[in-house]
């Protein structure tokens, strides 16, 4: 406590000492020193010499030694300790002070500003070394005045203590005035580095026992939980799953040649019986939609998407494109409008049976027609992509579902709201 005391006490008084100087003054006393010659003698003029001459001098010396005019490698120091110089002799404050320095010379070790000059040039780590050897000084200085107060009053107590015993010799109460001091004697062990080298030892050990206590705490409460997790999860019995084996089935290998020629000759058996049926009405129809409207010429693979909507081979599709350009205009215009033509072909014999030119095909005016899984979430998905107010939109619908009319959409759409509302009144 008496060293922090100590401290502020020389630093205020350092404060206080140093406040009749400003920076001007500093500065103009570190000129002094690096310079360490006359301003007057190194500018060529008198000490009462004017404010003209000092400039016309500058001038004569800033052209000798400028760094652009002047090679030397010293030139560029000496041009700024000119410009310096100008401007402390210009100044006529300035120039007084420099005045009273050649009377009177530089603050000297008597005076406080001299060691505030010197810290202000050390670095930071001699700063903190001069500062730790001057607080070591001090405190050991402390030491001993306590030590010596301590002294006084024990020598004091035990001077009154005798008065009842004046024969006992001086000798006896030395002898137990330095035992009862020993304790208090100054050594170097507690002088102010020691102490912080102690303090510091015993605080990351301190650290350390604390940090390795607290992963021991941890550590058992973490097994602890593993333990726990496992006894719930033991608890928990396992489900068993059973597996039955296929005893009806051969098991079928892919490099087997014999059932990939079953295979091809199974799918081409299903092509010729598909491609060996009666065109219907219906598929007519679809069959001119799709290569007029949705698939017109000039689309890649044109023939191979018509037969994948139509579910039939491009061979039997193309063969059927073929017989309808075949028929008469009237018939096509029918046909293509959804009437019955007198052009309904029979695939394996080539002829066309004679029906009615009046009659509406069956497939284009009926509205109670089943709907795939497939055609459905095709209208689902033209409704939502074509809303009301959008142009054409019942077209554009009918083009998105290729299997069906415009008309058998509207009339598709109608049976699910009237089904909608159907549950929703049943629900209430």
């Amino acid at each position: 406590m008496r060293l922090i005391v100590l401290a502020c006490f020389l630093l205020g008084s350092v404060r206080y000492a140093t406040a009749s100087w400003n920076s001007e003054e500093l500065s103009l006393y570190d000129l002094v020193e690096a310079v360490n010659s006359n301003f007057y003698e190194l500018f060529g003029i008198t000490k009462d010499a004017s404010t003209a001459e000092v400039k016309k001098a500058y001038r004569r010396l800033s052209l000798e030694w400028h760094p652009d005019r002047n090679d030397a490698p010293e030139a560029t120091a000496k041009f700024r300790q000119i410009v310096s110089i100008y401007e402390v002799l210009k100044s006529t404050e300035l120039r007084a002070k420099y005045d009273n320095v050649l009377e009177y010379g530089l603050p000297d070790w008597r005076q406080p500003i001299y060691y505030y000059r010197k810290m202000r040039k050390l670095s930071w780590y001699e700063a903190i070394l001069v500062l730790i050897i001057v607080s070591t000084i001090a405190h050991y200085f402390m030491m001993w005045a306590s030590y010596y107060e301590k002294y006084l009053v024990l020598s004091q107590t035990l001077r009154k203590s005798k008065k009842r015993d004046r024969k006992e010799e001086s000798e006896g109460s030395s002898q137990q005035l330095r035992a009862a001091l020993s304790s208090y004697r100054p050594q170097f062990q507690a002088l102010l580095p020691f102490l912080i080298a102690k303090g510091l030892w015993r605080f990351f050990v301190t650290l350390g026992l604390i940090i390795r206590e607290r992963m021991t705490t941890v550590e058992p409460v973490e097994e602890e939980n593993i333990r726990e997790y496992r006894r719930t999860t033991s608890a928990i019995p396992p489900r068993e799953f059973t597996y039955e084996v296929a005893t009806d089935l051969k098991a079928v290998s892919p490099n087997d040649p014999e059932l990939y020629a079953k295979y091809c000759s199974e799918s081409e058996e299903n092509i010729k019986k598909q491609s060996g049926d009666i065109w219907s009405c219906e598929e007519l129809y679809q069959l001119v939609r799709l290569t007029t409207e949705k698939f017109p010429s000039g689309t890649p693979n044109r023939w191979e998407r018509v037969a994948c909507v139509l579910n039939r081979s491009a061979q039997d599709v193309t063969a059927m494109a073929a017989k309808l350009k075949q028929i008469k205009r009237e018939d096509f215009a029918k046909l293509a409008m959804g009437q019955q033509s007198n052009a309904v072909f029979d695939i394996r014999s080539g002829k066309a049976t004679e029906a009615s030119a009046d009659r509406p095909c069956p497939a284009a005016n009926q509205t109670t027609t089943e709907w795939s899984q497939i055609e459905q979430k095709q209208l689902e998905m033209a409704l939502q992509r074509y809303p009301k107010g959008c142009e054409n939109r019942w077209d554009n619908i009918a083009a998105a579902v290729p299997t069906k009319s415009k008309e058998q959409c509207q009339e598709r759409l109608k049976e699910l709201v009237e089904l909608v509302r159907r549950k929703k009144l049943g629900m209430t």
